[in-house]
């Protein structure tokens, strides 16, 4: 972009204005002086303008004498006017310059004897720019003439800013507002203006998004329009060694400017700086506090910060506003507002900031708002700062921003000035490091220990510290602690009974090992969102589906907009009251509005352990591969090179979920590592057991699973939370003697399971029932599994609904009810392949059929003969019979390949072939004949 054409650009909108002066130049020429003043705010093209007309007075062969006035010579007598009489030296030797002991009158008349007598010469222009930094002694010169200029051919044509800060000399106001003065005003750019800005830097077209995009980046600001105009050309200029851009064709239309959003990058900054130091240091300074203040700003805030007086603090925004630096108290992008903190001296930065900071103390701004100054200044010895920092601290964890809140803490504890206060922050900063790296952050707990101990540390801050010794299985050293606070102290009363209901629900094992038993407790309506949500998750493990204990979590749930950090720790726990009550639905709704609030960020440890209950829902939900990607995602956060409680839930959940897939393998290598003993003292440990459990009795070691599922049991029943809902290890010990073929105990263990009273739990007295019928008769079961289903169906267990359907299907099967028995396999096996199931389904499906298969009689004749004419399974060679299974299994064409080592049009020919064979047209008819095939040869 050149200067030139930006000016020319500048001019298509001030034509009027030019227009004006040249019949000001063409009377004046005629012996007639004239004067004009062209007004307007910083960088509205007003010097522009005023060198255009000085260029055309030069082409019809007038004089020029050009005066440029500058705030730093406002005080320098006739400094103005030495510029003038320079310019005429030099065309005109001889001209003397006047000194500041001459007499002001007779400087006056001389000046007007020398300019007389070259006009009466030649036409003569004088400009004086941005008058209102011209020196009174000039001014008084310049008003002298203007009242002698009726007879010469002279035009004096002025520019004026506008003066915010200082009153201007009534002598200026005397010479700019004289009758004879044609006065214009420069205002910003309009769109049209800005179009026409653009296509003249560019010669392209500019699209209406763009006009709209630069008007409102620049406020019309000819100068930040032109840099706004040069980002973008730069930023569409072919890289180095791209080649160049090929010429527009004849007759080919212009590309238009870019339609994206305009960057405001290093040149648009610069050229905002320097509007704001045109306007002067007052003005800098004042651009500096509104970059500090950000969004806190206020006239009153902003004036107290810099210095300068409200009332010109106002004026100063109005001004800053009107060129397009400012939208009222803000920049218009936040990098400006960077730019204009990047060239601030470091020193000056610090005091505005140490200032600033408390300044929105006192006036009641939120903690992170002062804490973002402080954390620029460093640590300041004051007494309001370290509550400040801390409180930032605690709202920053809450919004899920935990690098904010130990950045907090980390500044928090080098402002302490006393060993408690610094002990407490540590306290607060191990917390905040268990948000973001749980599995690292063990030491951090227990090195607060010896403080505990020692009476340094005290109260809930303590039994914090205490829960994360608990999270990292470190239970030695949390019930010291605990022992150690347990002392009637009434401050700790609270926190205490937090802790009681944390191991209660959490751990269990811990409970029984405190050396005094820790003060019994109930939620109030006063509690904390935490401590309901506990006290709901230990009702429900003692007692079911307690109506009271639901109704307490989902209370806990509902309040959940709350942004303070302690009720985050009440989710979880409140999550999984709804999902051991056998409230699936509901819970998986609020875990989804939960991890979908676009307005809340979690922190790490938040994020994982919601994403563990998550999968547990998932998993009692029968969406086996939802809980494998949630609990995967959580695990992954948790896991590290020690155990702690979350992660051994989240492995848990992998271990229960692969095994009910199918995928045994993988279930192995997640028990690969040997748990540590701390482990069996936690409600984790138990579904732990439980898992691998189901492990070993999925992959055949019976004797091993009867170990598990009897371990989980014994420790279910000393702590008292025998609840099916946690861990059903009845059903699975009964599932374990039938296969070692001890009946009488198992139907001991299902007959124990349904004499519990009713407690409401819809999904385990389903499976209970599933488990009862599998000990009775053939002839029994059906009607027992018909109620099983209904219960679980009910409950959204799906995959334990699917089970309950494969044996309804077997026992059809067994009582020779082949009609029932094939679509009641045929929905299990949907309903399993729903699940993900893919053990249920090929346990429901038969294995690749032997050649002759197909051809044998059938029981049912005539849907045999249909199927001997179509040739059946009979007429297919073996690969058609592989890829038939595999589609009849609701394998992809791509999956088949992949199986198989083929390509896909090999597995699209094999079926083209099978559905010709075998007289059908789609897989659901395939389906049909495979599960027919199959039930028929039984």
């Amino acid at each position: 972009m050149t200067p030139t054409g930006g000016s020319t650009a500048v001019l298509v909108e001030r034509a009027k204005i030019l227009e004006q002066l040249d019949d000001l130049l063409i009377r004046s020429a005629r012996g007639s002086g004239a004067i004009a003043a062209v007004s307007g705010s910083t960088a509205m093209g007003k010097t522009t303008v005023l060198n255009a007309l000085a260029e055309r007075a030069v082409s019809a062969g007038s004089t020029v004498l050009s005066v440029v006035s500058s705030p730093h010579e406002r005080d320098v007598p006739y400094g103005a006017l030495a510029q003038l009489f320079h310019s005429i030296d030099a065309r005109f030797p001889g001209a003397a310059v006047p000194g500041a002991q001459d007499d002001p009158l007779a400087v006056a008349r001389g000046t007007h004897r020398v300019i007389a007598e070259l006009a009466a010469k030649r036409h003569m222009l004088i400009t004086v720019d941005d008058i209102q930094h011209t020196d009174a002694a000039t001014l008084t010169c310049l008003s002298y003439l203007a009242q002698h200029l009726t007879q010469l051919p002279l035009a004096l044509v002025f520019t004026h800013g506008v003066s915010v800060d200082e009153q201007p000399p009534r002598i200026l106001h005397d010479l700019l507002y004289r009758a004879s003065v044609r006065r214009s005003y420069l205002g910003p750019l309009t769109r049209d203006g800005i179009r026409e800005l653009a296509e003249g830097c560019t010669a392209t077209p500019a699209t209406d998004r763009f006009v709209a995009e630069a008007h409102a980046l620049s406020g019309g600001n000819p100068l930040l329009v032109q840099a706004l105009i040069e980002e973008h050309r730069l930023r569409a200029a072919p890289e180095p060694g791209a080649g160049a851009v090929p010429r527009e064709s004849e007759g080919q239309a212009a590309q238009p400017v870019t339609d994206g959003l305009l960057s405001t990058g290093h040149v648009f900054h610069q050229a905002v700086l320097a509007c704001l130091h045109r306007l002067g240091p007052r003005a800098v300074r004042l651009a500096r506090c509104v970059a500090l203040l950000e969004g806190a700003a206020t006239p009153l805030l902003m004036s107290r910060l810099s210095g300068i007086d409200t009332g010109l603090v106002e004026r100063y925004l109005r001004l800053l506003t009107g060129i397009g630096v400012l939208d009222g108290v803000k920049f218009r992008r936040a990098g400006v507002q960077q730019a204009v903190l990047g060239e601030m001296p470091h020193d000056e930065a610090t005091d505005l900031r140490h200032r600033a900071a408390r300044l929105l103390y006192d006036s009641g701004a939120s903690p992170r708002a002062v804490a973002g100054h402080l954390l620029d200044v460093g640590p300041l010895r004051e007494d309001w700062v370290l509550p400040v920092l801390r409180e930032a601290a605690r709202h920053a964890l809450a919004d899920g921003d935990v690098q904010l809140g130990i950045r907090c803490l980390e500044l928090a504890r080098e402002c302490c000035t006393e060993e408690a206060q610094r002990v407490s922050v540590k306290a607060q900063y191990a917390s905040a490091q268990w948000q973001l790296r749980p599995a690292a952050s063990a030491q951090h707990f227990l090195a607060l220990k010896g403080p505990i101990l020692a009476g340094t540390l005290k109260g809930g801050e303590a039994l914090r510290v205490a829960d994360g010794m608990l999270f990292h299985l470190d239970f030695d050293e949390a019930l010291e602690a605990v022992n150690h606070l347990n002392d009637g102290n009434e401050d700790a009363a609270t926190a205490l009974h937090s802790t009681r209901l944390l191991m209660a629900s959490e751990f269990p094992g811990v409970l029984d090992r405190l050396s005094r038993p820790l003060p019994p407790t109930a939620a109030s309506a006063t509690s904390t969102s935490e401590l309901r949500a506990r006290h709901a998750l230990a009702l429900v493990l003692e007692r079911g589906a307690d109506e009271y204990a639901i109704a307490l979590a989902e209370q806990v749930l509902q309040g959940s907009q709350s942004r303070s950090p302690w009720n985050l720790k009440g989710l979880p726990a409140a999550l999984l009251a709804l999902c051991y009550a056998d409230r699936l639905d509901a819970a998986a709704e609020w875990y989804e509005r939960l991890v979908t609030d676009q307005e809340r960020h979690y922190a790490p440890i938040w994020r994982a352990m919601l994403d563990t209950v998550g999968a547990l829902i998932s998993l009692r939900r029968g969406r086996l591969g939802d809980a494998v990607r949630q609990a995967e995602a959580a695990h992954e956060r948790l896991s590290g090179p020690r155990w702690n409680v979350s992660g051994a839930m989240a492995l848990a959940i992998l271990v229960e979920a692969h095994t009910a897939m199918g995928n045994h393998r993988v279930a192995a290598r997640y028990l690969a590592p040997e748990p540590p003993p701390e482990l069996f003292l936690t409600r984790a440990g138990l579904h732990y057991l439980y898992a691998r459990g189901r492990h070993h009795l999925a992959t055949g070691n019976t004797y091993m699973a009867l170990y598990d599922f009897m371990g989980c049991g014994a420790l279910m029943r000393r702590w008292n939370i025998d609840t099916p809902s946690l861990a059903a290890w009845r059903l699975g010990e009964a599932e374990t003697w039938l296969r070692l073929g001890d009946r009488e105990r198992a139907v001991r263990l299902v007959e124990k399971q349904l004499s519990t009273p009713d407690t409401g739990l819809t999904r385990s007295r389903g499976m209970a029932l599933h488990g009862f019928a599998l000990v009775q008769a053939t002839t029994k079961q059906p009607p027992i599994l018909q109620d099983a289903f209904r219960l679980l169906e009910s409950s959204g267990a799906r995959y334990e609904a699917a089970a309950v359907l494969a044996d309804l299907s077997r026992a059809y099967q067994r009582l020779g009810e082949k009609a029932k028995a094939r679509p009641t396999a045929q929905r299990a096996w949907r309903l399993a392949k729903s699940c993900q199931a893919e053990s249920m389904c090929q346990a429901l499906l038969p294995s690749p059929l032997p050649r002759s298969v197909g051809t044998r009689e059938s029981t049912s004749s005539s849907r045999g003969d249909d199927r001997e004419a179509r040739g059946g399974f009979g007429g297919l060679s073996k690969s058609e019979r592989r890829v038939a299974m595999l589609a009849s299994q609701g394998y992809a064409n791509r999956e088949i390949a992949d199986r198989l080592f083929i390509t896909v049009s090999t597995v699209e020919q094999h079926l083209t072939r099978v559905y010709r064979k075998m007289g059908i047209r789609n897989r659901e008819q395939l389906l049909e004949e495979v599960q027919a095939v199959s039930y028929e040869t039984v």
